[in-house]
């Protein structure tokens, strides 16, 4: 866990994350407004590039009162986000090492659009000083120089939050970051901004607006005008929709661009309704930065999904106008990129498709698009970091798509890539508009078992491998769990039990469970009963019935293949052996077609996890290896059941990490009942 350091504080993570009592009303105004500090004198410490709290404006906060231009952008005829002067957009990662040093990685594009080797180290932080989970992040030109810039809003563990910005230097690095803004705990919770940069009062710098979502269902647009110096005045309320109106932010994807043609940037939004309905609105930018009321225009009723889009901007046919462009990602697995124009009452219309792609081609979950004039011919592409996972090594790529006169984008131009030197998921692109909320994770759940020493006496056998726990963690928000397989004496039956003795179960003796028959002798598993917990009287069941019980209740079934099985499963008699993976195997392949079910093993015998792999592809059930969920858990568990709350930071740094804007992450925790209620208002 990494934590800004330098700073002294008592407060936990569960202040960050809203979860304190009080915390959503953030002020005292009314609304619960988020209040802003009056600028102050205290000097900014140094120049240690660390998060610093209580820190007020370096600058004047007053917004700068230079003229107004009638295109910021176009007047200074700069790509967006060109952090090396060359005329040509370039790219820019956000990069949190696995060791806790964070650095941003610039990606230089060339004359045909294609994005080169990254140049790295464009800025460092110290070690321990940043979390990349607590940032949102931006990219613009905010100081007007021409050259693009990094902005973030970054939130504390106690509540405090934060507004840096990094200054480009023209030649692909970053100056030192500036903390032009900064509310103590109380004031703004960070998990309800949604940040969008752009040049919303047409002078020539790009500002920052920010959706922010009550939970209580009111919504606010504040506007942080950009100065001269990169920073950013207090904010002032831009624009206000009331609960009564029914608006959810975790149903709104933005996207930032002048869409209009009237010099100054608008925020473009896709909704989609619980009907199904999605349609597209425009906030135009007025002269003083505010937004407008929202113009709506092209919606549909049926064939859109809202969770399969994400939103981009760009002007690809080099009219002067940008348009919103979808990223759509059917079902058949083929992919499309559809446009929408806009008139000069912010209207939008006109769909059309301006790439398409084969089913195969693309994951949408593997990409982090950004869109820009990477060739500097005036007409904006679209690029994207591509993560492999289908190839001899883990390989990350960079690809163009380049956009033609006519606005359709071609190309699949492939750029810098590299094998193993870069985790992709540790990788975060700065775009001039955020994603929004991640599609809300299929929740695993699994029993906790006692991590000190001697656990198995403190062990209550919470597992869900019988009906009663299966329907306890599906009424808990679950959509699936982790199952426990065993096999009996010379693999003759497959059945759920945890522990690797019958310890925990009625009967005469403690044996190990695979030296007992199923159904023969007086110490049979067959009819024994759970002794205590929260389970007491459930009894042990097959494989095939606790399968069929999971299929029965719309639960999906995470198999973990106990190591204890290998004593059949590896078996020196090819009858014993034969036997055994049949237990395994057929129950699953009778099934799968009509259920979700995976399978591994958590054995450290590298023996057994190759013969399962090799057996189970044999089988034509290759898939149930894959799209396994992540474990999300960063605590141990102990009786009585540690609070959830020692893992809400690592629940936010998977979140952040893992969560996609278009795919469901399957993610296992032993706190699903927990992990439901605190991705509450997380993801969409």
């Amino acid at each position: 866990m990494k934590r800004p350091t330098g700073i002294v504080r008592a407060a936990v993570v569960c202040a960050l994350l809203g979860l304190q009592a009080g915390t959503g009303s953030v002020s005292a105004q009314a609304l619960g407004e988020p209040a802003s500090v009056a600028p102050g004198g205290a000097a900014v410490r140094g120049t240690a590039e660390l998060p610093q709290v209580g820190v007020a404006s370096t600058a004047a906060d007053a917004p700068d009162g230079g003229a107004r231009v009638a295109s910021g952008r176009a007047a200074a005829a700069s790509a967006r986000h060109d952090y090396n002067g060359d005329g040509r957009s370039d790219m820019v990662a956000w990069y949190d090492y696995g060791e806790g040093q964070d650095a941003m990685h610039v990606f230089p594009a060339g004359p045909d659009g294609s994005l080169s080797a990254p140049v790295k180290d464009a800025w460092t932080a110290a070690k321990g000083n940043y979390w990349a989970e607590h940032m949102k992040r931006v990219t613009g030109d905010f100081n007007g120089d021409g050259i693009g810039d990094v902005a973030a809003f970054y939130g504390y563990d106690d509540g405090t939050v934060s507004l840096f910005t990094w200054l480009g230097k023209g030649d692909g690095t970053f100056g030192t970051r500036l903390t032009s803004w900064t509310v103590e705990p109380d004031n703004w919770t960070f998990d309800a901004i949604t940040a969008e940069a752009g040049d919303f009062d047409g002078d020539g710098r790009d500002d920052i607006a920010a959706w922010y979502d009550y939970r209580n269902g009111d919504d606010k647009l504040f506007t942080f005008l950009a100065r001269t110096d990169g920073g950013f005045a207090n904010p002032f309320s831009s624009f206000t929709r009331a609960a009564t109106e029914k608006w959810e932010v975790g149903r709104m994807k933005f996207a930032t661009g002048d869409f209009d043609g009237d010099g100054r940037d608008d925020v473009g939004a896709m909704y989609g309704d619980p009907s199904g309905k999605v349609r597209l609105m425009s906030f135009a930018g007025k002269a003083d930065g505010g937004l407008d009321e929202p113009v709506s225009g092209w919606e549909s009723a049926t064939g859109w999904t809202f969770s399969r889009v994400t939103m981009h901007s760009g002007d690809f046919d080099g009219d002067g106008r940008d348009s919103i462009a979808a990223w759509y990602d059917y079902a058949d697995g083929h992919d499309a990129l559809i446009a929408f124009d806009s008139d000069a009452e912010g209207t939008f219309g006109n769909r059309h498709e301006i790439l398409n792609r084969p089913a195969g081609w693309y994951e949408r979950s593997r990409m982090k698009i950004v869109t820009g004039d990477y060739n500097g011919d005036g007409r904006d592409d679209l690029a994207t970091v591509y993560g492999y996972t289908d190839l001899r090594l883990p390989t990350v790529k960079t690809i163009t798509f380049i956009a033609q006169s006519d606005g359709t984008l071609v190309g699949d131009l492939h750029g810098w890539e590299t094998e193993t030197d870069w985790n992709f998921d540790r990788m975060f692109m700065i775009e001039g508009h955020s994603e929004g909320l991640p599609v809300c994770p299929t929740v695993y759940g699994h029993g906790g078992y006692p991590t000190g020493k001697n656990g198995y006496e403190r062990d209550l056998i919470r597992q869900p491998n019988h009906p009663d726990g299966l329907a306890q963690y599906k009424s808990w928000g679950a959509g699936g769990v982790e199952g426990d397989l065993q096999l009996t004496r010379d693999g003759t039956k497959g059945v759920m039990w945890h522990n690797r003795s019958t310890r925990g179960l009625t009967g005469p003796y403690v044996r190990d469970a695979n030296t007992l028959w199923w159904a023969t002798g007086a110490d049979r598993l067959k009819g024994r009963t759970i002794a205590y917990g929260p389970y007491a009287g459930e009894t042990v069941y097959t494989f095939r019935e606790w399968l069929e019980s999971a299929k029965s209740q719309n639960m999906a079934a995470f198999v973990e293949l106990k190591g204890e099985a290998g004593q059949s499963l590896l078996n020196g008699s090819a009858s014993i052996r034969d036997t055994a993976w049949h237990e395994v195997i057929d129950p699953i392949k009778e099934r799968v077609g009509s259920q979700k079910i995976m399978i591994y093993t958590g054995s450290d015998n590298t023996e057994l996890k190759a013969e399962l792999e090799k057996r189970i592809k044999a089988a034509g059930l290759g898939d149930t290896l894959t799209d396994h969920p992540r474990w999300v858990d960063t605590i141990g568990w102990e009786e009585p059941a540690p609070a959830a709350s020692g893992n809400y930071a690592g629940w936010l740094n998977r979140l952040s990490r893992y969560g996609l804007p278009t795919t469901s992450v399957p993610m296992a925790t032993t706190w699903p009942k927990e992990l439901k209620t605190w991705l509450n208002s997380r993801c969409a």
